[in-house]
């Protein structure tokens, strides 16, 4: 292996997968391993493709803008946060397509850092309780395929 090569996900196919545009390897990572998940285990065409990476350069860009500024940290953070604004919504689009060959739940941002960040309880697009899946740190809302971080 190559130095400075990231590693790549090789948990089996059957995983349910995360879509996160924060990653900067891959908007797609495995949900127990953490690791980005190469396209090519994800059966989708190339426009699906072309509109995922799309979407992930701007969610980044976003991202990094709340992580490395000073300036636009708030702004970039509004952003993230806004369940219905438009880089949202347009992940859960990207992700509802993606879950027709691969169960996938999308990220929404949380930013854990804030001393005063509380899990949410319940899905803000449905109302059901958020669950704990895999023993991971995160919990899901299956109908929406919403993932949030757990800070605990």
């Amino acid at each position: 292996m190559k130095l400075n090569q990231p590693l790549n996900c090789h948990c089996s196919n059957d995983k349910p997968i995360l879509l996160k545009g924060s990653n900067p390897l891959s908007p797609i990572i495995c949900i127990d391993c953490k690791n980005p998940v190469s396209l090519e285990n994800v059966n989708i065409t190339n426009k699906l493709k072309a509109l995922l990476g799309k979407w992930a350069q701007i969610y980044h860009s976003i991202f990094t803008l709340w992580s490395d500024s000073i300036e636009y940290k708030e702004w970039a953070k509004k952003q993230l946060l806004d369940e219905t604004g438009e880089i949202n919504i347009e992940g859960l689009e990207l992700a509802q397509q993606l879950n027709e060959s691969r169960k996938i739940y999308y990220w929404m941002f949380q930013d854990v850092s804030d001393k005063n960040y509380i899990l949410p309880k319940h899905c803000p697009f449905c109302g059901a309780s958020l669950e704990l899946i895999l023993n991971n740190d995160f919990r899901v809302c299956h109908p929406c395929k919403v993932a949030y971080p757990d800070k605990n």
